[in-house]
């Protein structure tokens, strides 16, 4: 079970969305000379990359048309038109299909971090095999792109459940950060704290953002960010950037690639997850994330 059948909400698929006005900002917004800052990220892999069968298998780098270099225009295109620098959290396996890619993302100011060497949930393999891949893929794209990596983001914040402990791994391999832990029950821990903190031992977590009102708790990224009402969204993130709470936007590149194929055989719950509100996403950010200062999580934590 993946991350859709676990997080299907009670909300019916919506008809296209018509236009937002321009986002208002507050006053407090409006009064922070360049705006407050948010640490924003992005998941580097493809529209079929899941953490289930069958497009979690090596073969299906092969199976499923690529659609990788698309969406990574279009993500580089969003970041230019919001004066965005972003880390991109980055699949090993991608990055060796396609080094000049990964070159062009870090040519262009942008920040690179560890997805993991393929898509695989961290739980799924054992400790001495979860550090072998996180020696192996941090050192994969320093080599290719001569930047260091600094930061981790196992695949579906899957550093829970047998793998809770497992980020006492990074500090010892020369990582300074972890945004593995999800605040939320399904896919981490509602306990955990929602703000940027450091672990024991130094290793700074920066976790992603929930709306959390109440019993109702929904993910700041993915299909809540594009299918929450707009309003809401947008105080939100508002709140977390006055705080300056280092909590991390999230977006997946292949989210602006309107395009891209329904995936083959997905449950309901994976295919609402993936495929709700993506027409016009692009667009929607483009109003939502207005104002903002949007920086790398390591620009960030300099000025932590």
């Amino acid at each position: 079970m993946g991350e859709g059948d676990r997080l299907l909400p009670a909300v019916a698929l919506r008809p296209p969305r018509a236009p937002h006005r321009m986002a208002e900002r507050s006053p407090a917004i409006r009064s922070q000379a360049g705006g407050p800052r948010l640490p924003m990220s992005l998941d580097w892999e493809d529209w079929f990359q899941l953490c289930c069968p069958p497009y979690d298998a090596p073969e299906a780098l092969d199976r499923y048309a690529c659609r990788l270099p698309l969406a990574t225009d279009l993500a580089l295109g969003l970041c230019a038109e919001l004066g965005a620098t972003a880390t991109w959290f980055c699949l090993g396996d991608q990055a060796r299909r396609h080094p000049d890619l990964l070159r062009r993302i870090a040519a262009q100011g942008h920040r690179l971090g560890l997805h993991g060497l393929t898509h695989r949930r961290a739980f799924e393999m054992d400790r001495p095999a979860f550090r072998a891949a996180l020696r192996d893929g941090k050192a994969l794209l320093e080599d290719l792109s001569g930047q260091p990596v600094v930061g981790y983001r196992a695949p579906e914040w899957s550093l829970r459940g047998p793998a809770e402990a497992w980020w006492e791994e990074l500090g010892e391999l020369g990582f300074a950060y972890d945004s593995s832990r999800a605040p939320l029950a399904l896919m981490g821990d509602p306990r955990w704290p929602r703000r940027a903190h450091r672990l024991p031992g130094g290793l700074w977590e920066l976790p992603p953002p929930v709306l959390w009102s109440g019993p109702v708790r929904s993910p700041l990224w993915g299909w809540g960010l594009r299918v929450l009402p707009f309003g809401l969204l947008r105080r939100a993130l508002e709140d977390l950037a006055l705080a300056d709470a280092g909590t991390p936007l999230v977006l997946h590149p292949w989210e602006l690639d309107e395009g891209q194929p329904a995936l083959p055989g997905a449950s309901l719950g994976h295919r609402f997850a993936h495929g709700a509100g993506l027409r016009g996403h692009g667009d929607r950010l483009r109003e939502l994330w207005a104002g903002f200062r949007l920086v790398s999580l390591e620009t960030w934590l300099e000025g932590a």
